[in-house]
């Protein structure tokens, strides 16, 4: 019975906090998207420039590997594994 008193006397709030719970996890999802999808954009900007003459600097090919670690850990789609090992086949200049 304590339990049904409670949410009775409290429903206004906590509905506020479930639904504040609810926009903060919507919100969070969303950023998440965003950063896959720049880094995603990083990466494939990196692969376009160097493609044509199989050529890549260690810092492009530093920033890659950054982007694609954070990528991964943001549990990323696969399709940018295959863009990684076309990468590290490339010519490293200076």
């Amino acid at each position: 019975m304590p339990v049904i008193n409670f949410i009775k006397n409290y429903w206004v709030q906590i509905m506020f906090v479930c639904t504040l719970l609810g926009a903060m996890y919507k919100f969070e999802k969303a950023m998440i998207d965003a950063t896959k999808c720049s880094l995603r954009n990083d990466m494939l900007s990196i692969y376009d420039r160097c493609k044509d003459k199989k050529q890549i600097t260690k810092y492009q090919l530093q920033s890659f590997d950054y982007s694609f670690e954070q990528y991964k850990k943001l549990k990323g789609n696969s399709f940018i594994d295959d863009i990684n090992i076309l990468v590290h086949k490339f010519q490293l200049i200076d």
